[in-house]
Formats: structure tokens, sequence, C-alpha cells
């Protein structure tokens, strides 16, 4: 085919755009560039729960006994220490007389024993101290004899009458010590025994008042008699409830959080909290948060703890959220 000079510089334009577009020389350098980029919003996460009370006593039966008194009624206010119930204490009552009685004797016996001290061994005391006090008078007196017989101016009987004195009171001088050492030595031991049984005594009358003071069951915490289980005259089964004790002036919100968003929270920090049932929002504040996780299967939760402003409308296990 002939073609002239115009169809050439025609077909030989094409095939250059042609090349120079697959080159990319017509494309645009940075096509991101020119589409503005919007910013991902950081993601908010939900964590629920349920509102407790940070303090609470939850009393259960530790022994199968008859509660014969019931002190507080529901609904009741209770300070710490008041005694909210009793258990049947007839039977450690006569351990106590029993134990009470052995006090007494152990104290009379002690009593005795101190006498003793006082007065069994002062005088054996006494005994040795004129003892020795006679040798050494006798022993005096026969160096003197014992110096005279020497020079002549006395008989060797009259020497011989010194010198059997000071042997006899040598050995009376013997014979109180002994016999206030062995006073000595067996009055500390009587006393020391009369100690050790006193306190053994009173060991038992202790033991006996603490057996009686846990039938009595007190109240840990300040609060409202929130539930009251059983009725005077009950005998209820160990571990069976009996009544529970709720300071609702200090309500909180536990939630679990995940290890990885637990860097979230910060003890202190503001924090508020829906209350789904009322559709209400209140005001709270970060607490404790757990030093140890949770675990469930591959999944390890942090305990996070808010406390709750203050509201008559919130109760007890009402579910509630908050969102970080």
């Amino acid at each position: 085919m002939n073609l002239n000079l115009n169809q050439r510089y025609l077909i030989l334009t094409a095939v250059l755009c042609v090349l120079l577009a697959g080159c990319g020389v017509f494309a645009q350098s940075d096509p991101a560039a020119a589409v503005p980029q919007e910013e991902i919003p950081e993601a908010v996460y939900t964590y629920r729960g349920n509102i407790d009370a940070e303090n609470k006593q939850n009393c259960a039966a530790g022994m199968a006994l008859t509660v014969t008194e019931i002190y507080v009624s529901e609904g009741g206010a209770v300070h710490k220490g008041d005694v909210l119930f009793a258990f049947d204490d007839s039977d450690v009552a006569a351990q106590i007389a029993l134990a009470d009685a052995g006090v007494a004797v152990a104290q009379a016996n002690l009593e005795k024993a101190e006498l003793a001290v006082s007065g069994g061994v002062i005088a054996a005391r006494a005994a040795f101290d004129i003892a020795a006090a006679a040798l050494n008078d006798a022993e005096s007196n026969l160096d003197r004899m014992a110096a005279l017989y020497e020079e002549g101016a006395i008989p060797q009987v009259q020497y011989e009458q010194a010198e059997s004195a000071f042997v006899a009171a040598r050995g009376q001088y013997a014979q109180a010590e002994n016999t206030y050492e062995n006073a000595d030595a067996q009055s500390r031991q009587n006393l020391n025994a009369a100690k050790a049984q006193l306190l053994q005594a009173q060991a038992s009358a202790d033991a006996a008042e603490s057996a009686a003071s846990k039938r009595r069951v007190l109240a840990e915490t300040d609060g409202t008699v929130a539930d009251v289980w059983i009725h005077e005259g009950t005998t209820p089964a160990i571990g069976q409830k009996i009544m529970d004790v709720i300071d609702y002036s200090r309500l909180i919100l536990e939630v679990p959080v995940d290890q990885f968003e637990i860097e979230k929270f910060t003890a202190g920090e503001p924090l508020p909290v829906y209350v789904n049932p009322l559709d209400l929002t209140v005001a709270g504040t970060v607490g404790k948060i757990s030093n140890q996780a949770i675990r469930t299967g591959e999944l390890s939760n942090f305990i996070v703890t808010i406390y709750l402003e203050r509201n008559d409308q919130l109760k007890i296990g009402m579910m509630a959220e908050c969102q970080k």
C-alpha cells in the first residue's frame, strides 16, 4: 500500500503516543498524593459489669448450732463491732465455769508457793546464817586457843575442847547450808510449777472465752442489714446463709479488661459509668487495677475497680458499663 507523507506522519505519531503511555509518561506519579487520606479514629471499647458494694459481709453458718438470738432487723443500720446474732453457747458456758474454777485453784496454789518462799526458805536462811556465825566464832576461838596452847598458857584438854567445838560448828554449818539449799531449790520448783499451772489454767479459760466469743457474730463494717435469711431458734446447716450486711455508701463497678487494653486505665482518672436499667450516667473514678490477671483459656483479663458517685437510685447487681 502506497502512503503519502502526511499519512506516514500520523501513523508514526500514534505509535509514539502508545509507547509513551506504556512507559507511564502520561500517568500520575503519585495517585495517593492527589487524594486526601482521612484519619482512622481510635477504637472505643465498652467494658461491662454489675454494680457491687466495696464493703459487705455475707454471714453464713460456720457451725451446725441453733441461732438463739438475732439482734438486728432487715433494713436496719449497724456499726462495725455490733452483735448481729448469736449461736447457742450453753456448752461453752459450762466450759468457761470449769476453766474459771481451775484458774482459782491455780491462783491459790501459787499464793501458797509464794508463802513457802517467804516462810520456809527465810527460816532455813536464818538457820544457815546462825550456823555460819557460830562456825566463825568457833574458828576464831580455836585460833586463839591454839596460840595459847603453843605458849603453854592453857592445858591440852582446853585446846581439844575448842577444837571439838569447831568441828561441831562446821558440821552444823554444813547441815544448815544443805537444808537451806534444798529448801530454796524445792520452793523455786514449787513456785515454778504453780506458775505453770496458773498459765495453763488461764490458757484454758481464754480458749473457752474465745469459743464463746465465736458464738456471737459481729458486724465487720458499717452498713445496712440487707437480708435476714433465718429466724431465732433455727439450726442452719454449715454454709447456709444467715444474713448480709452491705455498706451502700461505697458502691463500685468491677470490669474485666483485656491485657492489651489495660494501659488505657489510670488510677484516679474520672470515668463516667452508664447504668443500663436506669438509662442513667453517673460519675465514676478509676480506683484499683489488679496486678494479677484472671486467665480463661488463652485470654488474660485484669479487674479494674471503678468507684461510683453516690446515687440512691443505684442498686446492687445492676448492669453498668464504661467506655475507653
